[in-house]
């Protein structure tokens, strides 16, 4: 490409705006922190190359999908929010397609022309670090708690208020009496 051709590739890069994107991500769930770090650092670098900027990245761990993909039941769910064009969106999903430890994505825009100045990134070491730990499933956690004989509560005071009428109706003998002093 021409300077020419990569100096203003849309028209919000003329009003000296973006927009803001969305993106999750599904990684497969043999892949270790080195694996996940490999893959951030990657798309800080692809965001940084075609003029954009990494918001926010978090990884959401290791979830049971709503149907087996690719023979798949699990996978890592690293959610990333960013600032760019609609070309970098392109080159970002073309950049998925090509990664082997990705499974799924899906891209969507939450905010047009928006001025990056305006919107600090909430990006440093320590969030990137982050991003690479996977925490275990939710689903696995209740199953190990209910097999260890743990109470699963749902932790509101229901159980409480159950118990409480319980006794109530139990006093049904100082109804009649009070029948009888009329």
């Amino acid at each position: 490409m021409t300077e020419a051709a990569t100096a203003i590739l849309s028209y919000s890069a003329k009003r000296n705006t973006q927009r803001e994107f969305e993106t999750t991500i599904i990684i497969r769930p043999d892949t270790n922190k080195e694996g996940i770090a490999s893959l951030v650092t990657r798309l800080q670098a692809l965001y940084t190359r075609n003029g954009g900027r990494m918001q926010k990245i978090d990884n959401w761990g290791l979830r049971t999908l709503a149907y087996p993909i690719d023979g798949l039941k699990k996978g890592v769910y690293l959610y990333v929010r960013f600032l760019g064009g609609s070309d970098m969106v392109k080159e970002l999903e073309r950049n998925l397609r090509i990664w082997d430890e990705i499974v799924r994505y899906l891209t969507v825009v939450v905010d047009g022309d928006i001025d990056p100045e305006a919107r600090p990134s909430d990006i440093d070491d320590e969030t990137l670090d982050a991003a690479s730990d996977v925490a275990p499933d939710p689903l696995d956690i209740a199953a190990e708690r209910a097999a260890l004989g743990h109470d699963t509560d749902d932790d509101d005071d229901d159980d409480r208020h159950h118990h409480r009428r319980r006794h109530r109706d139990d006093d049904d003998d100082d109804d009649d009496d009070d029948e009888d002093q009329d």
